[in-house]
């Protein structure tokens, strides 16, 4: 794995300001959650993104590139800082909004809606490169699946406390 890349353009600039924007987003908000449960937060934002990236990135499917080509570098690595915060923001406005079950689907699809529009964001600035026949459209799977998962395990770990 290389650390450094061909040039700093774009898509490094903007990933950076995402994940200050993130982080922030994360720092202002009300801690909800016992710290033990935000670090599993973290620890799935982390793992999930990695597996699923890990698994359709690289063959025998590759089917995309992140950041600048099929090499990694420090900042592929960089990415993954997105996805923690993001899981707790997921699950801090389910909390907030006390979700009944009657609007889970509805709450799912709104975020996922916009967990599609900032990929779709991210692959015009260029961190996210589609190729043999991948379109952003499929990533509505992935968003659907990881997002339930994470209501269904807050779920759980709410029911014992």
């Amino acid at each position: 794995m290389s650390w450094t890349e061909s040039g700093f353009g774009l898509n490094d600039y903007c990933l950076l300001g995402f994940i200050i924007i993130t982080w922030g987003v994360f720092f202002y908000l009300p801690k909800v959650f016992s710290k033990q449960f935000t670090v599993l937060i973290f620890l799935y934002g982390l793992t999930v993104p990695s597996i699923i990236d890990n698994s359709f990135g690289i063959a025998p499917f590759d089917y995309y590139d992140i950041m600048d080509g099929p090499q990694y570098t420090g900042m592929d690595l960089v990415l993954y800082l997105l996805y923690p915060p993001y899981g707790y923001i997921f699950l801090y406005f389910f909390k907030k909004f006390c979700v009944k079950d009657k609007y889970i689907v509805l709450f799912i699809t709104v975020a996922t809606i916009i967990s599609y529009c900032f990929e779709w964001v991210n692959h015009k600035i260029g961190i996210f490169h589609y190729k043999h026949g991948y379109q952003i459209i499929y990533s509505i799977c992935f968003y659907l699946i990881t997002q339930t998962i994470l209501i269904v395990y807050y779920r759980k770990v709410e029911l014992k406390r």
